[in-house]
Parts: C-alpha cells; sequence; structure tokens
C-alpha cells in the first residue's frame, strides 16, 4: 500500500503531464472499442441481412452444380416434389431446424398495360418467408416499415412483390393487375395473372429494376412444376448452423446435393470481416503505440527530473528493481485510471447512441436503419488488461537506465 500511495503522490507532482497521458490512454481505449463495439454490429447486421432479411436461410441445399449453371432451360437441375419430400422429412426429424422452405428461381417477362419489362425473382410460401424475415433483429428501420402495401399469405394467391424501380420504370401501383409469361419446363409459353400487393427496395442496384417476389405456388404453375430450385433452412440457433450443415451432408451426399451455410452464401460478410479484422488490427496497434509512447514521455521526464531523488532513495537502501517497480507502479496507474475513464467514456457513448437511435443506410439494405454500439465485455475487458500492460512496461526502460545510474552520478546530477 506505501508503494502505491508514493506512486499517487509522485504523479500529482506534475498533474498537468498526468492528466494528459490519462487523457491519452482513455481516449484510445475507447477508440478500439467504440469501433469494436460498431464492427461487431456490422457482422450481426451483415448476418441478419443475409440470413433473415434476404430471405436465404442458415443453411441451403441444392442440385450439384445448379448455382453456376446459367443456362436457358428454367427446369434443369431442379429439386423433384419427391426429393422435396425427402428433405422436408429429413427436416421434421432433426430438431435443431425450424422448418425447411422451398425456392424457386423464376425468370420471364410482365405486362402491365401492355407496357413489357424484364423480371427475375424468387417464390416461396410466403407465410415461411415472413417467418424468416421476422426473425431480423438488427437491422431496425427507422419507421418500422419495410414495404408498401399489404401481407402477400395463401388468401392473395396471384399477390406478388415488385421492387421500386420496376414499379417506376412500369408505373406500377398497389393493387395493379398484371401478366407474367414465361416459358414452362417442357418449354411451352405460358401467362398467368397477378396482382401488385407490395413495393419495396432491394440492397442491389442490379436487381432494384427487375425483381419480383411470387407465392411459390403461384410461381409453379407459371413454370407448370411442383419443383424447387433450393431449399433453405431456418434453425432455432444460429450456433447450430456447421452440426446440421454436417448433418445435412451426411444424408445427401455430395456427388448429388450441394450443402451450404450461410456464410459460405454471403461473400460480403467474409470479405467485410476480414477487412474489418485488419483495420482493427491497424487501430489497435496505431492507438497502443501513441499510448506506449505518451507514457514513456511521461514516465522518461519524470526520471530526468527525480534523478537526485532516485540517488537519495538508493542512498538510503533501496535497490535497483525497486526503483524500477516504484516507476512500474506508477506507470500502470496511468494505464488503470486511464483505461478506467475509457470504459466510462464507451459506456455512455453507446448509451447515447441508443438513447439517440441515429439511422443510416448501410450497405446491406436500402433503406435507413438504426445503427448501434455493441457492448463487449470480452473485448472491454481484453483491451483494458493490454493497455495497462503496455502502460507498465513503457516504464522498464528509462527506469532501467535510471536504476545503473551510481548513487554518486545520480545526486550529482544537474
Amino acid at each position: 500500500m506505501t508503494w502505491i500511495s508514493l506512486a499517487l503522490r509522485n504523479l500529482l507532482r506534475n498533474a498537468r503531464r498526468s492528466i494528459t497521458t490519462i487523457a491519452a490512454v482513455a481516449l484510445g481505449y475507447a477508440a478500439v472499442n467504440i469501433l469494436a463495439g460498431f464492427t461487431a454490429y456490422m457482422f450481426v447486421s451483415i448476418e441478419d441481412a443475409h440470413i433473415y432479411e434476404q430471405i436465404n436461410g442458415h443453411a441451403q441445399i441444392w442440385k450439384k452444380d445448379a448455382r453456376g449453371y446459367g443456362g436457358t432451360d428454367p427446369g434443369a437441375y431442379l429439386i423433384s416434389k419427391e426429393e422435396f419430400d425427402a428433405i422436408k422429412a429429413f427436416a421434421a426429424e432433426d430438431p435443431r431446424i425450424e422448418f425447411p422452405a422451398g425456392m424457386l428461381e423464376v425468370k420471364g417477362n410482365v405486362d402491365f398495360n401492355g407496357l413489357p419489362g424484364f423480371f427475375i425473382g424468387q417464390a416461396m410460401v410466403p407465410e415461411e418467408k415472413d417467418a424468416i424475415h421476422q426473425r431480423s433483429t438488427a437491422l431496425r428501420s427507422a419507421d418500422g416499415d419495410t414495404y408498401e402495401g399489404t401481407p402477400i399469405t395463401k388468401d392473395t394467391p396471384d399477390g406478388i412483390g415488385v421492387t421500386t424501380g420496376m414499379a417506376e420504370s412500369l408505373g406500377l401501383k398497389i393493387d395493379d393487375a398484371v401478366i407474367l409469361m414465361s416459358a414452362s419446363i417442357s418449354g411451352q409459353m405460358n401467362a398467368i395473372d397477378a396482382r401488385v400487393l407490395q413495393i419495396s427496395d432491394t440492397a442491389s442496384e442490379a436487381l432494384n429494376n427487375r425483381f419480383v417476389f411470387l407465392p411459390l405456388a403461384l410461381a409453379q404453375s407459371l413454370y407448370d412444376t411442383e419443383g424447387v430450385s433450393c431449399v433453405r433452412f431456418l434453425l432455432k440457433n444460429s450456433a447450430d448452423t456447421d452440426a446440421v450443415v454436417a448433418s445435412l451432408r451426411d444424408r445427401f451426399p455430395e456427388s448429388e446435393w450441394e450443402v451450404i451455410p450461410w456464410y459460405e452464401v454471403s461473400k460480403l460478410y467474409l470479405r467485410t470481416k476480414r477487412m474489418f479484422d485488419i483495420i482493427f488490427g491497424l487501430v489497435f496497434a496505431i492507438i497502443a503505440t501513441i499510448v506506449t509512447m505518451s507514457v514513456l514521455n511521461t514516465i522518461g521526464m519524470a526520471v530526468v527530473e527525480r534523478t537526485k531523488e532516485i540517488g537519495t532513495l538508493r542512498a538510503l537502501g533501496l535497490k535497483r528493481p525497486g526503483v524500477v517497480i516504484l516507476f512500474g507502479i506508477e506507470s500502470a496507474l496511468l494505464g488503470i485510471i486511464g483505461a478506467t475513464t475509457g470504459l466510462i467514456l464507451t459506456l455512455a457513448f453507446a448509451l447515447t447512441v441508443g438513447v439517440i437511435e441515429p439511422t443510416w443506410e448501410p450497405p446491406v439494405t436500402a433503406r435507413e436503419i438504426v445503427w448501434e454500439i455493441r457492448i463487449l465485455p470480452a473485448t472491454l475487458l481484453g483491451t483494458f488488461v493490454l493497455l495497462v500492460l503496455f502502460t507498465s512496461l513503457a516504464a522498464i526502460a528509462p527506469a532501467r537506465r535510471a536504476a545503473k545510474q551510481s548513487i554518486v552520478d545520480s545526486l550529482g546530477h544537474v
């Protein structure tokens, strides 16, 4: 306790310098953890966007080579009704799976009052689509709306959703009647009537002028098939993704099927995570260097100013290691006080953001959403320990240099 009391008194000798160093540590700590909290929010948002917002589910199963097929045959690589039933039976036996949802990719032409437009789209059972979408929690819309119009349900079998770009280019409004035309899997042209019930944005500019959502039964009627392009699995817990994927791969051999976890489908997630890992590492390295140099400068100046004092302490019997320990404690106190102040700043900033609820438009969605700073206890603790360690080690070099001087030279220092 005497060592700590003495170290605190020494820090108060030059309060301005000590406060400046503490501020550097506090701001460095806060900057690292605010960035880490925003990065964590970004990762969760991208995961939410891909799994729930874009209705991809936690895992998908396709016929082998189906995803890379770019031909014109709509029936190529479709999962038949019998195969789909077998997949659903397998999912029903696995308690980790909420449900499997069939998805059919479609493309063709949409006609509104004689004005044609090309479309590509996806078809799912509306209730299954909504069940997946409602699990999204990270991408909270600023106004709470995700589309204009009314829900598409089993009671609206001819209802479709279009993007804002398509609605603008064709002059579509809610409840307008359109005609969807496409070649069936047998190669015959087919046309069906549909009504626009929803208009919404999509994150991809390339799709914003031509994407359409259809109920699965409507799309199957257009293609004259009972098959689906792939099956998407919604799990009860995201942590079970890898285990469920492994089970699916055991049941459905790679020679005929392709089972993909969500993070392999989403290249954006992997690229963004790698990018932010590099950014976070560089920021932490820069801040740690600045903090260490600031503490090194503070302790170095203190050592020079107190050279005679060190000589006096040595003359009174303090050993060389004692000098290093004394300055090490002073430096550690700078780190502890600074990191504690930084922790308070981080929590205050995160809470302020949570109260204000600022909005932005991230690359994973086309609407404004509320952004946040996540509190990461492990990162807060790890950064605290590392900064205190760095500040403590910063005192070793100048303290050892002072301790190596002879008592006579220290007492005669001018």
